[in-house]
Formats: structure tokens, C-alpha cells, sequence
């Protein structure tokens, strides 16, 4: 039950965000704020093993390998994302309907230079170290690796639903789920394989780069 509530909680706070809210701001609030306090509670407030053990346990250790081969991956992934929506843009999306969409979500004006800036910097962070960095260790105890990593990109996968059905056109909106369910698979390979979470980080950061490039030059 406990681990079901840690699953469905950042879907539940985006839903409340974005469908309840119609609020890109308070679904940030909401959702960065429940992406960073569990970890943290778990760090400083319960505090079940010595800091250094919990750091490492949600992957802060440095790895080589694991950064050119996150840093790698994320350049591959900007590549294709700026490749995907510069071929595909007119057929994914519907200008006049994103716009409005955009508008309703508060996605405008003065703020949305900050919002993509936490979209590039702060959003890869929060979300590895909460689903490859707290969840991968948490579902890993007892179990096998591949189950864990394939759960915690399932859900991760989930609440992009949220955004995607509603940003994208019918019905590439549902197929758009498959990259983001795949870079989960992958991003917790590379958190798993190599004991480090800061590969995954720089990857997710260049393909979150990529998105807002795409919006940035096609879109906005």
C-alpha cells in the first residue's frame, strides 16, 4: 500500500495541477514539491541509514562511464526530439489548439521563460533522484533489478499521460508515451548498471533540452 501511494503520487499531484487546477505554476508546486520532499523526509527526517549510505543509495556517486554514456544518450535524444519536431511538428501538434491549451494552463507571458528553465534544470533532477534514484532502491530491495526498473518507468511513464494526450494530436498523443516509457528503461539501466544517478540526470536534461528547443523554434 505504502509503495502504491509513493507510485501514484506525482500523477495525483499533477492531476490535481493541470485537470483540477488548469495551472502549469501550482501543477509545478505541487509536483516538484512532492518530488522533493519524499526523498528528503527519507534523507534528514527518518533518517533510517548514516546520510553518506543514503546518498549513494539514491545514486550521488560519480562514475566515469556513466556520465559519457548519460551525456551521450542525451545528446542522441536532443538530436532526434529536434530532428522528430521539425519534420513532424505540422502533424503532432495543432497550433491553435496548443496555443489556447497553453493559455488555460497559465503556460504564457512573463513566466514562461522560468517555467522552462525548471522544466530544463530542475525538473531532471527532482525526477531521477525521486524515480531512479529513491524508488529504483526502495521496489530493488528483495526483488530483481528488471522488475524494478520497469515499474518505476511504468508509473513514471503515467502521469506524462496528463500532458502529452492534451499538448499532441490524435492520436500521436497516446503512441508519445513509448519514448518516455522507453528513456525510463533506459535512464534506470544506466542508474543501475553503473551505481550512479548523475548519467541519468545529464541525459534526461539534454531530452528535456531538446523538448523546449522544439517548442522554443516550431511552437511557441
Amino acid at each position: 500500500m505504502k509503495l502504491l501511494f509513493l507510485l501514484f503520487g506525482p500523477t495525483c499531484m499533477l492531476f490535481l495541477g493541470l485537470q483540477i487546477g488548469s495551472s502549469v505554476p501550482l501543477a509545478f508546486l505541487l509536483f516538484y514539491g512532492w518530488l522533493a520532499f519524499i526523498p528528503l523526509y527519507h534523507l534528514f527526517l527518518r533518517r533510517e541509514e548514516k546520510l553518506q549510505e543514503s546518498l549513494q543509495q539514491l545514486g550521488f556517486a560519480f562514475n566515469r562511464k556513466n556520465v559519457v554514456v548519460g551525456t551521450a544518450t542525451g545528446i542522441l535524444s536532443f538530436l532526434l526530439i529536434l530532428l522528430s519536431g521539425y519534420v513532424f511538428s505540422s502533424t503532432l501538434f495543432d497550433p491553435t489548439a496548443l496555443a489556447s491549451l497553453l493559455t488555460r494552463w497559465q503556460f504564457t507571458g512573463d513566466l514562461t521563460g522560468w517555467l522552462i528553465a525548471i522544466l530544463i534544470l530542475i525538473n531532471p533532477i527532482l525526477e531521477e533522484v525521486y524515480w531512479r534514484g529513491y524508488l529504483l532502491h526502495k521496489l530493488s530491495s528483495g526483488r530483481k533489478t528488471s522488475y524494478a526498473i520497469f515499474w518505476t518507468s511504468l508509473f513514471y511513464s503515467l502521469y506524462h499521460l496528463l500532458s502529452v494526450i492534451p499538448l499532441f494530436s490524435a492520436p500521436y498523443n497516446v503512441m508519445m508515451i513509448i519514448p518516455v516509457f522507453a528513456a525510463g528503461l533506459i535512464w534506470g539501466y544506466l542508474r543501475t548498471r553503473q551505481g550512479s544517478l548523475i548519467g541519468s540526470i545529464i541525459s534526461h536534461m539534454l531530452a528535456d533540452t531538446g523538448i523546449m528547443t522544439v517548442y522554443l523554434l516550431f511552437l511557441s
